[in-house]
């Protein structure tokens, strides 16, 4: 009978019935009450449960009625390790190493190592330095320790560091040990408002309130919730009103009401650029677009990937639209997506025209497109979505390549359209691989334009200068944008108070 309890109790286990796996082997405990392992095998099912303490319990006593059971160590060290008891689970990691189990050495290192950053964070955190990504790996261990999550979370919260606010609680702040932890569910309601979860964060919020209905907080938090889930639901209605601007309004509204929330404006930003793509204003709906993906890893930038490449796709720029449509693919599958992606690969290739890239008519002079290479090349510079992004955020390698093909793509316009001989030929329809014969670099060119380099200026001096391209000054900052070298000039004279250049030896009109 023990016996068919116990298999009872591992088939529930292995399909995730943990409640009814207990039950189980408690029942074929009460039959053979010295079996060691079953003791081990209902520790490790309190273990799945979050019951750390009983899980402790039933290992010590496996390990009691044999006290050379590595396992049983092993088990007690990884459910002392759950709640932050380091000094214990280090022992009973040893304890399993020495009688035979050879995970137990490395786990006690790994105990060690947890335990002196635990150590190290509160030392930041004393002497006010940042100590979040320290204690990330000693709260990801150790969950169920009160203290050590209440600092981890402050910490995180006070740096807004939504997402790791998150991802600290939302597998525990159900558990008896948090959910009646004010503070704690405080903290993750915000986490929940910052990162777009609005639902989740007016259910969370009355959970405070239910707990601590004065908390004065947390009814001010339910009042930002509310107001700004009125304001997009606003926006998206205009939207199906067809009434566009009215919901670019909306957002911009929205977007005022948090200016410093990244993950809340990024989106923001998509929201905003689909109403922006219907009324054809395709430059201003990229932008909220890209800003929209800089550093997100959310799901819903999928959005940002389908609005963007449908505006790529109507200003002709084909390739583009088939990259950010093969991105929003592979994120999700969308019907309408994938058909328009295979209509596009399927696209002949049309002719640049650089009139269009430029924005410019084919009327336009020399002084036209001087100034519209200008603007469009800093909007594309490639070292600006560097810039933009910052370092805490990894640039992705397609956009990288992305902007620098829009760049080169200006570059090559230019060239162009502001050589009368080329210009005519480009009009006659001669071939555009004839009309790049001998192209200036991009980045070269960028430099002379904007008065950093002479046009008659040497090889050396023009590699010197493409090197230092990529290396952004973030202490220099004219016209309130911070820029690299090559950038001044131009941002200088973006203002009316200042007329003369900065570089008095460079007269070059803009």
């Amino acid at each position: 009978m023990t016996s068919d309890w116990k298999k009872t109790g591992n088939a529930k286990y292995n399909a995730g019935l943990y409640e009814g796996a207990v039950e189980c082997y408690t029942k074929a405990l009460e039959q053979s009450p010295s079996d060691k392992f079953l003791y081990g095998n209902r520790a490790q099912t309190w273990y799945k449960l979050n019951q750390f303490q009983k899980a402790i319990d039933d290992s010590q006593e496996s390990t009691r009625l044999d006290p050379t059971f590595a396992k049983g160590y092993f088990r007690t060290g990884n459910a002392y390790l759950r709640l932050g008891n380091f000094d214990e689970s280090e022992a009973q990691f040893k304890l399993s190493a020495e009688h035979g189990e050879e995970a137990g050495v490395t786990s006690a290192k790994q105990v060690v190592t947890l335990r002196e950053d635990y150590a190290k964070a509160k030392a930041l955190k004393a002497e006010g330095k940042p100590c979040v990504s320290t204690l990330q790996p000693v709260v990801l261990a150790a969950t169920h320790n009160v203290e050590l999550k209440t600092f981890f979370v402050e910490e995180a919260a006070a740096a807004e560091l939504w997402d790791d606010v998150i991802a600290a609680l939302k597998d525990t702040i159900a558990d008896d040990l948090f959910k009646d932890n004010v503070r704690l569910r405080y903290l993750y309601t915000q986490a929940l408002y910052f990162t777009v979860c609005f639902q989740e964060a007016l259910k969370h919020v009355e959970k405070v309130l239910a707990l601590e209905p004065e908390h004065e907080d947390a009814i001010a938090l339910k009042k930002q919730v509310t107001a700004m889930q009125r304001i997009i639901t606003s926006g998206k209605t205009y939207m199906t009103k067809n009434a566009f601007q009215w919901s670019v309004d909306a957002f911009t509204k929205a977007m005022a009401m948090e200016p410093t929330s990244p993950v809340l404006q990024k989106y923001l930003n998509v929201c905003r650029a689909v109403p922006l793509m219907h009324m054809e204003q395709y430059a201003e709906a990229i932008e909220d677009c890209t800003k929209a993906l800089q550093g997100n890893t959310h799901d819903w930038r999928v959005k940002a990937w389908e609005c963007r490449g449908f505006c790529y796709e109507a200003q002709g720029e084909f390739q583009l639209a088939i990259a950010d449509y093969e991105r929003a693919v592979a994120l999700k599958a969308n019907v309408e997506t994938q058909e328009r992606l295979h209509a596009l690969r399927q696209t002949k290739p049309k002719r640049k025209d650089y009139y269009a890239i430029l924005g410019v008519e084919k009327s336009a002079d020399l002084t036209a497109v001087k100034t519209a290479y200008r603007r469009l090349a800093l909007q594309y510079h490639p070292d600006r979505l560097t810039s933009e992004v910052g370092q805490d955020h990894d640039v992705d390698d397609e956009e990288k390549l992305q902007m620098k093909n829009k760049f080169q793509e200006i570059s090559e316009a230019y060239v162009v359209l502001s050589d009368k001989e080329r210009r005519a030929r480009y009009d006659a329809g001669e071939s555009l691989d004839t009309l790049h014969e001998n192209d200036q670099d991009p980045f070269i060119l960028f430099n002379i334009l904007c008065g950093v380099l002479k046009e008659d200026a040497g090889l050396a001096e023009k590699m010197a200068h493409h090197a230092k391209q990529c290396c952004f000054w973030g202490t220099l900052c004219v016209g309130g944008v911070a820029t690299c070298p090559c950038w001044a000039p131009v941002m200088y004279f973006q203002s009316e108070k200042h007329r003369h250049y900065p570089n008095s030896d460079q007269n070059r009109p803009l």
